[in-house]
Order: C-alpha cells, then sequence, then structure tokens
C-alpha cells in the first residue's frame, strides 16, 4: 500500500461515500423484511424504535413510514450522523442521536430496538458483546424485542471473490481490499480514499460469529425467538452467510 495515506477513524472519512460503497444493498426490501418482522412477532404493539449504527439513515427512512414508528437513530460516528440528517433533514419523525452501542441510556425505554448490517460483528470480544445486550436489555420495556443480524464465517468464506473492489463520484473515491484469517475469524477491511481534503485509510475489522456463538451469548440476557437464514423466515443453520436475530426482553 501506499505511504502517503493518512490514518483515519473508521466511518470518519467514509461517511461521506457510504452510500456508494453501500449502492448495492435495496434498503427498501430490507425495510420491507425487518418491518416484517416487527409485526410478525411483536403481534402489532411496536411503536417506537431505537436503531443503532444507523450510518447514514438510508434504512431510517424506508422503515420508519411503515408504522409510522417514533424512532431513534443513533452512530458512534458523528460523521455518518451529519450525513443522516442532510439525508432526512425534512423529516421530522426521525431523532438522530450520537451514540456508543456498547454503552448508552436513553430517557424512555422503546418496544424495539435494531442492530443491523454487520454491527455486532464490529465487537470483537465476548466482553464487548455482553455490554451491548446489557444496554439494549435497560432500553427496551418488559417484552420488548431486538432484531439484530449478523455475519458468519460462511459469509467470509464463500465471498472472498468480492473482497476488492473500488468506486468513485464527484469528490469521493475509494479502494476496499478485505482479508479473512480463518484461524482467528478476524476479518479486515482497508479502504484508501481520495477527496478533497486529501488521502485517508480506514482499517475495519470484524469478527465473524458463529450461530451456536451468538446463541450462547445472547441467550444469557434475552429469549432467543427466532434465528433466520438472511431475509428468509428458514431457521438459520452453520452454512447461512447471514442471520437475522429476534430476541426479546
Amino acid at each position: 500500500m501506499s505511504d502517503d495515506y493518512v490514518l483515519a477513524p473508521p466511518y470518519s472519512v467514509l461517511a461521506r461515500g457510504y452510500d456508494l460503497v453501500m449502492e448495492h444493498v435495496d434498503y427498501a426490501e430490507w425495510a420491507d423484511y425487518v418491518h416484517e418482522l416487527l409485526q410478525k412477532h411483536g403481534t402489532g404493539s411496536v411503536k417506537t424504535i431505537l436503531e443503532l449504527g444507523c450510518g447514514t439513515g438510508a434504512f431510517a427512512g424506508q422503515l420508519q413510514p411503515q408504522g409510522p414508528y417514533r424512532y431513534t437513530a443513533t452512530d458512534v460516528s458523528e460523521a455518518m450522523l451529519t450525513e443522516a440528517r442532510d439525508l432526512l433533514d425534512d423529516d421530522g419523525d426521525i431523532r438522530f442521536e450520537h451514540a456508543d452501542f456498547r454503552e448508552f441510556q436513553i430517557s424512555e425505554p422503546v418496544d424495539a430496538a435494531l442492530l443491523l448490517y454487520d454491527g455486532l460483528n464490529y465487537l470483537v470480544t465476548d466482553d464487548d458483546v455482553h455490554a451491548l445486550f446489557d444496554a439494549v436489555s435497560a432500553a427496551l420495556k418488559p417484552g420488548g424485542l431486538f432484531l439484530f443480524d449478523q455475519s458468519t464465517p460462511a459469509n467470509s468464506i464463500n465471498n472472498a471473490a468480492y473482497f476488492e473492489d473500488e468506486g468513485e463520484e464527484e469528490g469521493f473515491a475509494y479502494v476496499r481490499r478485505s482479508a479473512y484469517d480463518p484461524a482467528t475469524r478476524l476479518h479486515t477491511t482497508t479502504f484508501e480514499m481520495e477527496t478533497p481534503e486529501g488521502r485517508f485509510r480506514e482499517n475495519h475489522v470484524e469478527k465473524a460469529y458463529t450461530l451456536d456463538e451468538v446463541r450462547a451469548l445472547v441467550s444469557e440476557r434475552f429469549a432467543v425467538v427466532a434465528a433466520y437464514d438472511g431475509f428468509t423466515f428458514k431457521p438459520a443453520t452453520e452454512a447461512s452467510e447471514r442471520i437475522h436475530w429476534v430476541v426479546r426482553k
């Protein structure tokens, strides 16, 4: 790699080009799926939602009107929240707040909490996962739902062909390279980016958890309602690349 890139914290520089990087994601379809999960397992009682790791708000903008839900969207990256507020600046139905999903408090408990698209995978130790689950449990009403997903070792192994890509739009260009270590199950992604302010690098590290690992961790805090194979209502297996969990306080 070149040596003239400035190392930046994850999602600080990437925020401005995040929607370009994620342009392959169908947020409307994704929101439809989560809304159906909330209706199916919340028995129509879900009115208030807390989203953790909301990114640029693209998902929130699709899901909130479907309730319509009273919606609070949070992220640890101020740069991502800036993009989200710019995207949804006319939508007063979504409140954006800064929060680290390992340690946060809210003033009023909610019916459901969400952490999607690898948010869990960014927590690479059991202690961090426990901290997340404790914070979410405190934020939920009794009987509240927590919906989250995880990327698995199968996802990293099966998609090695897509470990490098690049893209460009006005004022932002990136090259993404990934590497997966089966021994540690750490998936490392490096973004090299060019912006009008200079050239930057961000390193993102995730852990590919297995189905059984997450089941054991989450069962210490919540009752498991379902674990679905990615974007379906079929039971997840160790071969699933993405698993959607529905758990209840």
